[in-house]
This record gives structure tokens, sequence and C-alpha cells, in this order.
């Protein structure tokens, strides 16, 4: 009896520090603000190079969040993806995120707790695929 009262306890008390934990990570889009990263991007076809993408809240493409690619010279519209099922969808509530551009181009990520992006990819109207990560970089500029 005493064992499975302490066995009750301990699970209390650990599932209330992962409450804590997880409420202590950053929420999606408040992981962006206005916020530049450094990115490095590799293609399926063997390129490689870097951008700057300027994050920053909703603005003229995105209610949520967009960001502005200097390879791309356009603002890309963003939200976070939902979490949870179906029947009770959690909009916002994940770390990972989905953007569109109107140049037929579609990005997705993550935004870790260390404020990384990692997992990233892009694909283009043609099928051509792309992935990147990212890390903060205020004083990102392109050569």
């Amino acid at each position: 009896m005493i064992r499975t009262l302490l066995a009750l306890v301990l699970a209390a008390a650990l599932a209330a520090l992962a409450s804590d934990v997880t409420a202590k990570q950053p929420a999606c889009p408040g992981a962006f603000g206005s916020i530049v990263y450094r990115c490095a991007v590799r293609g399926e076809d063997g390129t490689s190079f870097e951008d700057c993408y300027r994050f920053a809240p909703g603005g003229d493409v995105s209610s949520k969040f967009q960001f502005a690619s200097d390879q791309l010279g356009s603002t890309v519209g963003c939200t976070c993806d939902a979490r949870g099922r179906p029947a009770k969808p959690v909009f916002g509530g994940s770390a990972d995120f989905t953007c569109a551009s109107q140049l037929g181009l579609a990005f997705s990520g993550r935004v870790k707790r260390n404020g990384r992006i990692s997992k990233g990819t892009v694909t283009n109207a043609q099928g051509g695929s792309y992935v990147f990560e990212c890390s903060r970089d205020e004083t990102c500029s392109l050569p």
C-alpha cells in the first residue's frame, strides 16, 4: 500500500515537472519575433548556399508571422503547425512551422529550445527539394 502511494506521488511530481519544462519552451510564433537567421541550404541537385531569413511578426503576407529571404528577395507567409488529434487540435501549439511563398515555394522546419531552426525543408512547384538549418545571426548579410 505504501509503495503504491509513493509511486503515485512520484508519478504526479514527475508529471508536474514535465509540464513546467514544456511551459518554458518558446511558443511558436513567439519564438520568431523579429529575429534574423543565417541558414545553410543544400539542394537535391548538390547545390549549396547561404541565405538570411529575416523573421517578423504578422504583416502584409501572413497575419501570424513571416520572413524575408535575402536570396528570394520576397516575403514568405508562415503559420505554426497544430498539434494534437484532429478531434481536439491545438492550433499554433507546435514548435514546427510551415510557410508558403507566392513564388510556389513551401518551407517547413522546427524551432528548437536553443533558438536554432532544424529539420528545415523547402519544396518548389516543380518538385525540387532542399534542406536547411539555421542559427540566429542578427548581423547576417550575403556577399
